[in-house]
């Protein structure tokens, strides 16, 4: 017969854990504490966010532009070279994104991948304003400014990683909507800063051997720009990471569990739609408001600029809304869902439909560009057969439907991207997100041209 035993008294009994254990889930404990106390240095996170303005001006201020300076710098390039010229400038952002990503990844870095970034921009921008000053290659040498503009403008990985990571949790939406909001306002009042100087004209004036007029004006005004920015990033930013949680060894993922790869990846073909949708409207609006509505260059750009101007006015309220009223807190997905919908309408009301009025006109005889007249080039063959948009439509869906569709899928987008990947350095994923975006950016004008 078997005996039953008694227990262990609780002497005996080791509900002891070891010390170390002990130690290191109180540090942990005391860490997480310490970080739910931070507060959002707002004082840099603005500073981030008045920089992403700046890049996305730089980025798009010669979209409505570019075709007429082209035409007048070299009259045998066309528009299957122009995409390559706007593409180019999103080949240097899509080279140089994850460098600087993850160049911040790995130093914590601020303030250098900034300056550096703005340096290559401003040299950029002056080598596009003085392409006049080049007897041969025009076209290659406007390309290769866009390029270099490009490769510097490729910071504004390292500005949307430190507005995530600075910004702690119950500010983040906030800060990444503003922060996106900076860059889509940017991007599209640039074609209104160029529209600014219109009235000057495609002569304009020069000094010595430089020519200032309606395109390089602006171009040199993004130099200034680009060295201000500089500027201030040296001596006013003050880099404090309240948002990122880590150990003694600076490492996060003792303390943070890895995020999600998929619906970060969802995110990253958000942005990049949004991104490829703005660079198609905004590249092809100065060509084809020219053989709809029969406008010359000057007038095209103009008009479009007034266009985008208003729509910038109404982003950056969606943008405000979504920041500080109840609006933020609708649930993200439906606020991509509403604007992917804006998007979609925008799209359909522009379509040709066959009870449009038409057909499109052409130019004068004896005119072969639209520096003078709009219309319709000899070789346009389709215009024979293509209808004309309502005007009135035309400018309702570029003010309201596009202006309004930017910020409510960008800013809840790129909130989603920082809250999926957590309280950790953001700088490399960051850096991807940008990349997306460049490569839409790049891909758009040479599928649309």
């Amino acid at each position: 017969m078997t005996i039953a035993t008694s227990p262990k008294s609780e002497k005996d009994l080791d509900f002891s854990f070891p010390e170390e254990d002990i130690n290191r889930n109180e540090k942990k404990i005391d860490k997480i504490d310490e970080f739910n106390e931070r507060e959002t240095p707002w004082n840099s996170v603005w500073i981030c966010i008045i920089m992403q303005f700046v890049v996305g001006c730089q980025v798009s201020i010669y979209f409505m532009s570019m075709w007429p300076y082209l035409q007048g710098l070299d009259p045998t390039a066309n528009l299957d070279f122009l995409g390559w010229i706007v593409a180019a400038c999103c080949i240097g952002q899509s080279i140089a994104n994850p460098i600087f990503g993850f160049w911040n990844q790995r130093t914590l870095s601020v303030t250098q991948p900034i300056i550096c970034g703005f340096i290559l921009a401003g040299i950029g921008q002056f080598l596009f304003g003085i392409i006049s000053v080049f007897p041969s290659n025009r076209r290659w040498w406007m390309m290769g400014a866009r390029f270099l503009t490009g490769l510097g403008v490729g910071n504004i990985a390292v500005m949307r990683s430190y507005i995530a990571t600075a910004s702690v949790a119950k500010d983040r939406l906030r800060a990444v909507s503003f922060g996106t909001a900076g860059y889509v306002t940017g991007v599209m009042c640039g074609p209104a800063i160029q529209a600014v100087f219109t009235p000057i004209g495609e002569n304009g004036f020069k000094l010595w051997i430089f020519e200032f007029n309606m395109y390089t004006i602006p171009a040199f005004l993004m130099v200034i720009l680009s060295f201000v920015a500089c500027a201030v990033t040296l001596t006013s930013f003050t880099v404090n990471y309240a948002g990122i949680m880590e150990d003694e060894d600076s490492n996060s993922s003792k303390i943070v569990p890895k995020y999600d790869l998929l619906p970060a990846i969802v995110c990253i073909y958000l942005f990049v739609s949004c991104c490829m949708i703005g660079t198609n409207i905004e590249v092809i609006s100065t060509p084809v408001s020219t053989v709809m509505y029969d406008w010359k260059d000057s007038k095209s750009i103009l008009l479009n600029g007034i266009f985008e101007s208003l729509g910038c006015v109404v982003s950056l309220v969606g943008n405000v809304a979504i920041g500080y009223t109840r609006v933020g807190k609708i649930d993200k997905r439906l606020q991509i869902l509403f604007g992917l919908s804006l998007f979609l309408l925008y799209h359909i009301f522009n379509y040709p439909w066959p009870f449009y009025s038409g057909p499109l006109h052409f130019l004068p005889p004896g005119e072969n560009t639209t520096i003078d007249h709009g219309g319709c080039l000899p070789s346009y063959t389709w215009c024979n057969d293509t209808v004309r948009v309502p005007l009135p439509l035309y400018i309702f869906c570029f003010i309201f439907l596009y202006g309004f569709a930017f910020p409510f899928v960008g800013s809840p987008a790129g909130a989603l991207f920082s809250e999926i990947l957590g309280p950790i350095r953001q700088g490399w994923m960051q850096g991807m997100y940008s990349l997306g975006g460049s490569f839409a950016q790049f891909a758009a004008p040479i599928l649309a041209t």
